[in-house]
């Protein structure tokens, strides 16, 4: 008997995938087109640089990128020079910038893939002019209070670096904001006030306009003042919501994930689970082993209390998460009724990504990067 349409689908339209991988991700590209209008919208006359780092929060970054391209996207971040080399060997158009380029500062390397490095120090500028790049584009990353990265407010309002700035090519400023997705909060205002300031003076030694980024996705929420000149959204276009979580998400989600069932066995009371036994049954059971552990990024913490969806029925997990399976109560369907390689649902229809996140502990950026390169995704 088949659960419903749903499962059906995808156990015919990708059997491919889950005969060798076990479960996969689908990704909505139509919710991608429709979020990347909303942030147009949100960033109005602002230039938008998706960020697509971390293989594009697990989701893969080549076809993400390709259908940010298709949108009519041209300039990215990435995190390091080793993801900007990736892109850059598939797309050679682009404007790649580079959030960290390690230590020592690898011009060379950025220099032959044509990168863009984000300057985060007094030493890596020293280091770009030492180098002779007097006339290749950079990004000065500014620290205005998350005190991560960033040049610090007092090298750049000390005169004796005067000149450092003056030699640079610099393409635009940036800084990054820490309470983005908490309106309220009043470090953002700060942050801009100081931002603004630090622009002024840079505007100054140099005697060039300069543009400026504050905006990451929850910033762009935050109003037009902003807003500035450049934007960078990441995992908005994915769907994930740039408000506080108590908010309702102006965005769709574009992501579910997806795992099979590969063992069932009806078992009797105390029977235990799992490792180290930590659950025992206290009646006779139908059990069922789903292709999904924390290898996949399927939390530990979840063990014995967190749960799965066949169809519209929501299943407990049993024992341990373990590195590649899990175990979980189908007792609600009869014996035979639910089939070896029937589809269990993480998150999609059922429960959003955010809300599994919470269930997790966690936010849905860590639950998608975590995912890994083992489960397929998917592009529909």
């Amino acid at each position: 008997m088949e659960i419903n349409k749903l499962n059906l689908t995808i156990r015919t339209k990708y059997k491919k995938y889950l005969s060798q991988n076990g479960n996969l991700a689908l990704v909505n590209k139509k919710n991608i087109s429709y979020n990347s209008n909303i942030i147009s919208k949100k960033s109005k006359n602002a230039q938008i640089c998706p960020v697509i780092k971390a293989n594009a929060y697990g989701v893969g970054v080549i076809p993400i990128t390709r259908i940010l391209i298709e949108l009519g996207y041209k300039s990215f971040f990435v995190a390091n020079i080793s993801e900007g080399i990736e892109v850059r060997n598939k797309f050679k158009n682009l404007d790649l910038y580079i959030l960290n380029c390690g230590q020592p500062l690898n011009t060379k390397i950025i220099k032959k893939y044509n990168l863009i490095p984000v300057l985060n120090s007094l030493e890596e500028i020293k280091l770009w002019i030492e180098n002779g790049l007097y006339n290749s584009k950079c990004i000065i990353h500014i620290d205005t209070g998350m005190n991560r990265l960033g040049v610090s407010s007092n090298d750049i309002s000390d005169m004796k670096n005067k000149n450092y700035f003056i030699k640079l090519n610099i393409k635009f400023i940036m800084t990054h904001l820490a309470c983005a997705e908490d309106k309220n909060n009043n470090l953002n205002l700060r942050q801009l006030n100081k931002f603004k300031k630090l622009t002024n003076t840079l505007t100054k030694i140099t005697k060039n306009s300069i543009k400026s980024s504050i905006c990451n996705s929850s910033g762009i929420w935050l109003g037009k003042q902003y807003l500035l000149n450049i934007t960078r959204p990441g995992a908005a276009f994915l769907g994930i919501s740039p408000l506080a979580s108590n908010k309702q998400n102006p965005l769709r989600e574009t992501i579910s994930l997806y795992t099979q069932i590969i063992q069932i066995k009806k078992v009797p009371k105390n029977t235990s689970i799992g490792y180290g036994q930590t659950l025992k049954l206290k009646k006779e059971s139908i059990i069922a082993t789903i292709s999904i552990g924390y290898s996949h990024g399927f939390a530990r913490l979840l063990s014995n209390k967190g749960n799965v969806y066949i169809g519209k029925e929501k299943l407990n997990i049993l024992g341990r998460v373990s590195m590649d399976l899990t175990v979980i109560d189908i007792s609600k369907f009869n014996y035979g009724e639910i089939k070896t390689g029937d589809i269990v649902e993480i998150f999609g229809p059922n429960r959003s990504l955010e809300k599994f996140a919470r269930e997790n502990n966690t936010i849905p950026y860590e639950i998608i990067c975590n995912m890994g390169k083992n489960i397929p995704k998917i592009i529909v």
